[in-house]
């Protein structure tokens, strides 16, 4: 059976064939759809948030083995680089501190830009993800091409708003269907092959094997409640042992607030699944036949429905299982009081297992932020050193500290959001103090965007004290990381001192950026105070 059920899926995939590069292809579309949407936002709040989960996600969609790079469609090479540099200046754009001021005929043309830059992003998203031809809006077009931008617009707003019309021209052109380049599979973001990939796995299980890792302690609670469940299994006098530990492991996860929801979310769904297949079954007494459709209809519901919530997803599976079984002649009262019993049990032992070998959040908060912050202060000196050197400037050193700032930040959301369900003290650190400190840092590094949207020019003229000032901030959030993880309050008194006596002749942008940077600092401090 299991043979022809692979059979039968191979044919209907040659019948019904996968849209080729179609996960690359939405999850490119997605991330130009979240800039068109933070573009409409900034219309109406220019301190807009950006959610950097779809760049992210079509990232990892880019990285694809040797073989795939050289098939790679054109058009899917080079849009989601562009769409990382225009972020930075849509938000410069409209940030009243380095854009046009918040009200008058300036600030009405940059809504009317960012309107412009939204239609022109959507365009684009559709255009790659059905693989069409690029159809903006010839009002879209005709307010970027306005003659009379430069004349209520100049310095750095004047700036901003060339720079996004030549990005989203360069956008228009890369994503048209057999207009952009093919991607060499040296410049290509490569898997590693299975022989390069073992060392690294290799490593990853050394550095995991310490008595603090979570992921060491959350393999040995797995373990240790699988055999216990099934040990427990075989014990009580029902059948299907096996259901009692593939309860426990299907609702485990490394942290306490998914486990219990997953926990709960599952015994509900079975109980009322068991429940309305149980009921059915009595009500209409179905065959064999009836009871495989129900059986399949129940599996069908159950994928169109999984987005929707783990509970539901176990409702209709449990149905199933409930008809699948009636199709072999098994009545009703042998496997709903088994399910319905081996199912609590297995929840309770993976309830057990955390309050026995706990590995909770709220006690590494503190790790995450000071991580977070670490990794702002490398990426705001990064765009620093571009004016502290612009002739050997290298864009790959800020983008790489881009994703690190992204990848620290999402951990702290994540970690936040754990936290919250679980049943502990905050350990030093509130949630009042962990939202005002995380609140400081997301400006933080949109200040160092809106820094990093303005580069000097290649041949311009190194800035005097910009490479001190750098050196001086990573040093400084660096030692602020430090004591954030000691729970004592980060001082920024030597890089507030530096900026005071920074007299340089740079432009306002730079100037004000490294302001608005070390204000960021003192707030995170006036966060984490007692």
């Amino acid at each position: 059976m299991i043979a022809a059920g692979g059979v039968v899926q191979a044919l209907l995939i040659v019948l019904f064939p996968i849209r080729r590069w179609g996960a690359q292809r939405d999850a490119l579309a997605d991330a130009l759809a979240a800039e068109a949407d933070y573009a409409r936002r900034l219309r109406h709040d220019p301190h807009a948030p950006f959610d950097p989960q779809p760049l992210m996600r079509a990232r990892a969609a880019a990285t694809v083995s040797a073989r795939q790079a050289r098939r790679r469609p054109a058009e899917l090479h080079g849009a989601r680089g562009l769409a990382e540099r225009i972020r930075p200046v849509l938000a410069s754009l409209a940030d009243p501190a380095v854009g046009a001021p918040a009200e008058g005929p300036a600030r009405d043309r940059v809504r009317e830009l960012l309107a412009a830059a939204g239609s022109v992003l959507d365009a684009a998203a559709r255009a790659i993800r059905h693989g069409e031809p690029v159809r903006p809006p010839a009002p879209a077009l005709s307010v970027r091409r306005s003659p009379d931008t430069a004349d209520l617009l100049t310095g750095a707003p004047l700036r901003a708003a060339r720079r996004l019309a030549a990005l989203l021209d360069d956008v228009r052109e890369t994503v048209e269907p057999g207009s952009g380049r093919t991607a060499e599979p040296g410049e290509s973001m490569l898997r590693p092959t299975l022989w390069r990939m073992a060392p690294l796995v290799l490593k990853t299980v050394r550095a995991e094997l310490r008595p603090g890792s979570p992921i060491l302690r959350h393999a040995l609670r797995v373990t240790a409640v699988a055999c216990a469940g099934l040990v427990i299994g075989l014990a009580l006098p029902l059948g299907h042992a096996y259901w009692a530990p593939m309860a426990s492991v299907m609702v485990m996860r490394p942290d306490f607030t998914q486990t219990y929801s997953r926990a709960v979310a599952r015994f509900a769904g079975t109980l009322v699944g068991v429940a309305v297949a149980t009921g059915i079954v009595q009500l209409a007494q179905p065959g064999m036949y009836l009871s495989g459709l129900l059986a399949v209809v129940s599996a069908g519901l159950m994928y169109v429905l999984m987005r929707t919530g783990y509970a539901v997803a176990q409702l209709f599976v449990s149905a199933y299982v409930v008809f699948l079984l009636g199709m072999g002649g098994v009545r009703w009262d042998q496997t709903v009081p088994d399910r319905v019993t081996l199912t609590l049990v297995g929840g309770l032992l993976a309830m057990a297992a955390y309050a026995l070998y706990p590995a909770w959040e709220t006690p590494r908060l503190r790790t995450r932020l000071a991580d977070w912050l670490a990794a702002d202060g490398r990426y705001a000196a990064a765009v620093l050193g571009q004016y502290a050197d612009p002739a050997g400037a290298r864009r790959a050193d800020v983008r790489e500290a881009l994703l690190d700032t992204r990848d620290a930040r999402i951990a702290w959301q994540d970690a936040l959001t754990r936290a919250a369900g679980e049943p502990v003290r905050h350990r030093g650190l509130s949630r009042a103090a962990a939202e005002g400190a995380g609140d400081a840092l997301a400006a933080m590094g949109r200040h160092a965007m809106l820094l990093e949207a303005h580069p000097p020019d290649r041949d311009g003229a190194p800035v005097p004290g910009a490479a001190e000032f750098a050196g001086a901030l990573r040093d400084a959030t660096e030692a602020g990381a430090k004591a954030v993880r000691e729970r004592r309050v980060p001082q920024w008194d030597g890089v507030r001192a530096l900026l005071t006596a920074w007299d340089t002749p740079a432009s306002g942008v730079l100037r004000g950026a490294a302001e608005q940077l070390v204000d960021s600092l003192d707030e995170v401090s006036e966060a984490l105070r007692p």
